[in-house]
């Protein structure tokens, strides 16, 4: 019998750095008509995206859920040149496991009569959820018992090569490149204004940002940006990428209350 785990003990382990080779010009984020580096009024701190936060709400899942081992693979990744390849090394290493973590977690909510308020959903490509107007994010949270691109993406999030953006960005002098920090995240506030969505993500080869939406009015949160190859343990469990997904999920999962995915 293969070796059982703990959820914790999953989401725990570190992913693999990805090595780069950025072209000399990284080129602007994507710009459309609709979104625009300036619809981007205040960013402020998401405080209460936090690993005390997460273990509050979920330690009896993240510790009581087992699962068989799957260590992350030993292969290391292939250099990337291109966001294309980052798409999917992303989907290599991180989707899968946060669809699987997803699903044992929802198991055991289910099998415990603790999903009141819940809808079960899961993670993957942007295509996933319903696309509105031809605008695809990266990724998608979307309900599981939906036909496949009929609901709503819940979380929407996007990918970025670290050489596009970065929170370092944020306190450039240079307006340019302080432009290209707020142009990503209009991208993904507009993504979340479309499916209503309260959450998000940005997320790179070097970093995850979690992204809370306070209005329709370009007033953000972020949270504190994650290291992409953060690891921990479950006796020193840290907020590791692979953790700070999966309670992205849960959150997008919330269907009343104050903290409830759409607004």
């Amino acid at each position: 019998m293969a070796n059982r785990i703990s959820l914790m003990s999953y989401l725990q382990n570190p992913l693999p750095a990805i090595p780069i080779n950025p072209h000399a010009d990284p080129g602007h984020n994507t710009r459309n008509r609709l979104y625009r580096a300036s619809d981007i009024r205040t960013i402020s701190r998401w405080h209460g995206f936090n690993l005390a936060a997460i273990r509050q709400a979920y330690d009896n899942v993240l510790f009581q859920a087992n699962m068989p081992s799957d260590p992350v693979p030993s292969s290391p990744p292939r250099m990337i040149t291109s966001e294309n390849p980052l798409k999917a090394a992303i989907q290599e290493y991180v989707v899968p496991r946060i669809r699987r973590a997803l699903q044992i977690a929802f198991g055991h909510l289910a099998t415990n009569n603790q999903m009141a308020m819940l809808t079960p959903i899961s993670f993957g490509v942007g295509e996933s959820a319903s696309i509105i107007d031809a605008f695809k994010p990266d990724t998608a949270y979307f309900a599981v018992d939906l036909p496949a691109g009929t609901g709503p993406n819940r979380a929407p999030g996007d990918i970025k090569p670290s050489w596009k953006w970065s929170t370092a960005l944020a306190t450039q002098h240079r307006p340019a490149l302080h432009t290209e920090f707020k142009q990503a995240l209009s991208q993904v506030n507009w993504y979340m204004k479309q499916h209503k969505a309260r959450y998000g993500f940005l997320l790179t080869d070097r970093e995850l940002v979690a992204i809370r939406r306070l209005d329709d009015h370009g007033n953000l949160e972020l949270a504190e940006p994650i290291p992409f190859t953060r690891g921990g343990t479950t006796a020193q469990p840290q907020l590791t990428v692979l953790l700070a997904l999966f309670y992205i999920g849960m959150l997008a999962a919330q269907d009343t209350g104050a903290g409830r995915w759409n607004m």
